[in-house]
């Protein structure tokens, strides 16, 4: 499993987002993560897409979290960036053939753990990655 640099900077700047009372501009929010605006502004708009953050317009607007970071998920977040999370790539689409039984065996390994990754990412909230204490 490969998680993209897209879902990497989209869990960093939602966690910006989380941390933060009011809304951030894409400038503020890049500057402060150090990612680059406009490769920032297409992953919030994803996000935005997915209903995870909101979009304000306006000399105090920028983005802000859609809902309380504890009714958000980790894989709310890197599944609308990223897809359906695979253990590995495959250039099939859907399931993976069964040219002999051992094929279909293995194949529910591959289910198996494709499920326990989501549910994983799932039970993981973002507010749970928010410091507690911040000195």
């Amino acid at each position: 499993m490969k998680v993209s640099k897209k879902a990497y900077y989209g869990l960093r700047a939602i966690l910006a987002l989380a941390q933060t009372e009011k809304p951030l501009s894409i400038h503020a929010l890049a500057e402060m993560e150090h990612l680059p605006e406009t490769y920032l502004e297409k992953i919030l708009q994803t996000l935005r897409k997915a209903g995870l953050v909101t979009a304000h317009k306006g000399v105090s607007g920028g983005y802000a979290l859609a809902r309380s970071a504890n009714n958000i998920s980790i894989w709310d977040v890197l599944s609308p960036l990223d897809g359906p999370m695979k253990p590995f790539s495959s250039s099939l689409k859907g399931t993976l053939p069964c040219l002999q039984v051992s094929h279909c065996q293995t194949n529910e390994v591959w289910r198996t753990l494709e499920n326990k990754i989501e549910k994983t990412l799932s039970d993981i909230s973002l507010s749970s990655l928010i410091p507690k204490n911040i000195p």
